[in-house]
């Protein structure tokens, strides 16, 4: 997240800071550079034991600094619409096997920055 990697199956982008609250203490606000862009991958929805149930929002797999940005509503928004696709896509299939290109097609204003 730190090195705003673009993964091959990302579904949807946030520049979001890292912003937790789990300290007594108070909480941490890591902003990023003004270009900073970083990526939900596709396969942070989905868990490789289960066909057919995809994840969105805050229940979605990923360490507590990059759930602490993603959990807003634009990256949120963006991954429930990604899951609605994907099971679209899979329809009577397996989310595991749904093609990819399709679904970056799909997704594409949700990843791709706007010129």
């Amino acid at each position: 997240m730190r090195a705003g990697l673009k993964y091959p199956d990302a579904i949807a982008r946030t520049s979001w800071p890292i912003e937790l609250h789990d300290t007594p203490q108070g909480y941490v606000w890591e902003q990023f550079g003004d270009d900073h862009m970083h990526y939900v991958p596709f396969g942070a929805l989905v868990s490789p034991e289960t066909d057919n149930y995809v994840a969105a929002g805050r229940c979605i797999d990923g360490d507590t600094a990059a759930l602490s940005s993603v959990r807003v509503m634009g990256p949120c928004i963006a991954m429930g619409a990604a899951a609605a696709h994907a099971l679209d896509i899979a329809s009577e299939g397996s989310v595991h096997q749904i093609d990819m290109g399709e679904l970056k097609r799909r997704v594409h204003d949700n990843v791709e920055r706007l010129e």
